[in-house]
């Protein structure tokens, strides 16, 4: 079979489960992927015979696509503000609601002239933020956490590179630590074995928690339900702002008088959340919305 014969069948195949044009680039993304191409490559050699062996591996991603498995935890990797993700099932896939959050923090850190931010990302997971803020200020102190620890391994792990030139290099790794946000923010020191970093006077506190209530299981899809880690999605409808409720006491213990809080949220609740933190004495509150329009972030300044 050649290649253009393999994405022809592949697209035709998913069609069920993507749009054309989705099913097509899915399908030249595993080819690419399991074959070590460029999608260049395939552009202008589509005739080339796929060897046996690597038929067998594209046919094995084709049918767990078929089985609503996500791509990105079929190729095992997820791009993400111009930096390559690994993804596994124990951490969410990185979505551009998430990216746009950066970029954000990024440009209210660089209107407000600092170059050397104290960061922490509360609910790390992949540990795309943290490493995303790493990159973006290389000389800064990034801090993430994560309740799991395997989501914490594959965080610790990331291959993140600066491209400088003709060279690139690593940014400082942020420091990673096993954290629940409901229990707090942990006292520097050892703690079971574990050195916890010193998280007073942080510029920045961002977390992207968990905030899709229960009930919204019945309107979503099944890659996203059949796959991706349920702690790390949903809460229950009887108390839909719990994160937030404890990420307000991690801003209070460890965020500096005039840094702020950026947090993801859900759409349904910007006015509960705006008043969630306007009630604790936080300052400047705002609700941002995403490129399509949806209430999708909070932000907030410590002024006490």
């Amino acid at each position: 079979m050649t290649r253009k014969e393999f994405v022809t069948k592949a697209t035709e195949s998913l069609a069920g489960h993507y749009s054309p044009g989705e099913a097509k680039a899915v399908s030249v993304r595993i080819l690419s992927h399991f074959l070590g191409l460029s999608e260049y490559e395939y552009s202008v050699e589509p005739n080339v015979i796929i060897p046996k062996p690597d038929l067998v591996r594209v046919q094995e991603a084709l049918d767990e696509l078929a089985a609503d498995r996500p791509v990105q935890y079929v190729v095992g990797q997820e791009t993400f503000e111009g930096h390559t993700f690994n993804v596994s099932e124990a951490v969410l896939i990185p979505r551009p609601e998430t990216a746009q959050l950066c970029r954000m923090i990024i440009d209210s850190l660089r209107r407000s002239g600092s170059r050397e931010p104290r960061i922490l990302d509360a609910g790390t997971g992949s540990g795309c933020i943290a490493w995303t803020l790493a990159a973006a200020f290389p000389n800064a102190d990034v801090f993430a956490c994560d309740i799991d620890e395997d989501a914490i391994e594959i965080a610790r792990n990331q291959k993140i590179y600066l491209d400088e030139g003709c060279r690139q290099r690593v940014p400082v790794p942020p420091v990673f630590f096993k954290a629940d946000i409901l229990e707090g923010p942990p006292e520097a020191g050892d703690r079971n074995g574990e050195a916890m970093p010193n998280l007073e006077d942080l510029d920045i506190l961002v977390s992207n928690p968990p905030y899709v209530c229960e009930s919204e299981k019945d309107f979503m899809a099944p890659n996203v339900l059949d796959y991706e880690p349920d702690k790390a999605l949903f809460v229950p409808d009887s108390d839909p702002l719990r994160f937030y409720k404890a990420l307000a006491g991690w801003a209070e213990a460890t965020v500096r008088i005039g840094g702020q809080c950026w947090f993801e949220i859900n759409e349904a609740f910007g006015p509960q959340v705006r008043e969630l933190f306007e009630g604790r004495g936080f300052s400047e509150v705002e609700i941002h919305q995403d490129f399509h329009g949806k209430n999708r972030f909070v932000s907030f300044t410590k002024w006490f």
